[in-house]
């Protein structure tokens, strides 16, 4: 692999984890590629023009650019069409000898391959494929389907809806205080089913009897504030009454083994247990934390950027990086964020002097939009 410079462009992000990551990978794979950071809050001419230099192996992008990002590329994958979301930019080879930027929401992998890497841990006799997708079908009659919980809205529940429903779960149940950014999260992915959670009431609907959907996995994308208003608890107690429906692992077999204590995927990692972590662990849940998906979604950009290649196949694909490489990274990673994460005044102190180079400079204008 030829040396390259890739980039993390989005604002504020001098806090980020990624750079310590992705460079040690490159370094483990024998390169000299480097991973940098350019805060900016606005997709400008210069940071296109990062990106399409040569020497310019592939990017990141986070918030606020995830959606503002897709307009300036060649094409995205169905992953970032479904849930207008771009978070990695792959330089794919194209058939004159050029190269095309194709746009990918690994954060989708990253939430999928962390639910499924616990799910290992739970079954070590069996073979569970990275790629497995829509692996769980609908249980009997009397048990009900497979389904999947979101707590929270915004890009990160699409995402999550998305991870989901990529193994199978249906419906995703959402519980969030806002109605609006419900069905705004509804509205912008009609193929998939949701309901909405707003009170125990509506769990005990939906979610208690015979016949009713029984939630294999879920997956919480609040921050870790304590609630002060009444909307805000609940949002905790209508997750409460989700995680206390009683479970019992069902027999009939399938390509994806149901979980023997089910999966609850924490996403905020500040701090490391957060309320909604010991909330999920002290109903018998087995709760991952944020740490591991992130670190998932790294090496997907990683396979994707050594391959080529922006496709979920190449990015669930562990023989690209190798157990030893991830090994490695995986321990340096939250060795560093496990200790970061305690320190709150920290980032707050970085995030107050890095400079946005976006600011007061006007957001670059796509001549056409190819997709």
């Amino acid at each position: 692999m030829a040396s390259k410079e890739f980039y993390l462009f989005g604002y504020p992000i001098a806090h980020s984890a990624s750079p310590a990551l992705h460079n040690h990978c490159f370094e483990f794979l024998g390169t000299k590629s480097t991973y940098n950071l350019w805060s900016t809050s606005k997709v400008t001419e210069q940071m296109l023009a990062v990106i399409r230099d040569n020497g310019c192996g592939g990017a990141a992008v986070t918030m606020p650019l995830k959606t503002a990002i897709i307009p300036f590329l060649d094409d995205i994958s169905p992953e970032s069409r479904v849930t207008n979301a771009c978070n990695t930019i792959v330089k794919v080879p194209t058939a004159n000898g050029g190269v095309k930027l194709v746009g990918q929401n690994t954060d989708i992998l990253g939430i999928r391959n962390a639910l499924l890497s616990a799910l290992k841990t739970q079954h070590p006799p069996r073979t569970i494929l990275s790629d497995a997708s829509a692996a769980y079908p609908p249980q009997s009659a009397l048990a009900g389907s497979s389904a999947g919980l979101v707590i929270g809205g915004g890009a990160t529940t699409r995402s999550t809806a998305h991870a989901l429903t990529s193994l199978g779960l249906s419906p995703i149940f959402v519980i969030n205080r806002d109605v609006d950014k419900v069905r705004t999260v509804m509205d912008a992915m009609p193929h998939t089913k949701f309901i909405h959670l707003r009170d125990p009431t509506d769990v005990e609907n939906y979610l208690v009897g015979k016949h009713k959907p029984c939630v294999l996995m879920a997956v919480g994308c609040i921050p870790s504030f304590a609630p002060q208003t009444l909307a805000e608890r609940m949002v905790y107690t209508t997750a409460s009454a989700v995680l206390t429906v009683p479970y019992a692992m069902p027999e009939s077999p399938t390509l994806l083994p149901y979980p023997t204590k089910r999966l609850f995927l924490e996403m905020p990692y500040k701090p490391l247990e957060t309320i909604m972590y010991k909330v999920a662990a002290a109903h018998g849940w087995q709760v991952i934390d944020g740490i591991e998906a992130m670190i998932e979604q790294a090496f997907a950009q990683q396979r994707m950027w050594l391959r080529g290649v922006a496709s979920v196949a190449i990015g669930s694909d562990s023989s690209i990086t190798g157990a030893a490489l991830e090994e490695s990274a995986r321990k340096l990673t939250r060795d560093r964020l496990s200790t970061v994460s305690s320190s709150s005044a920290l980032v707050l102190a970085i995030e107050m002097m890095e400079v946005d180079r976006g600011e007061g400079k006007a957001s670059a204008i796509p001549l056409q939009v190819k997709l």
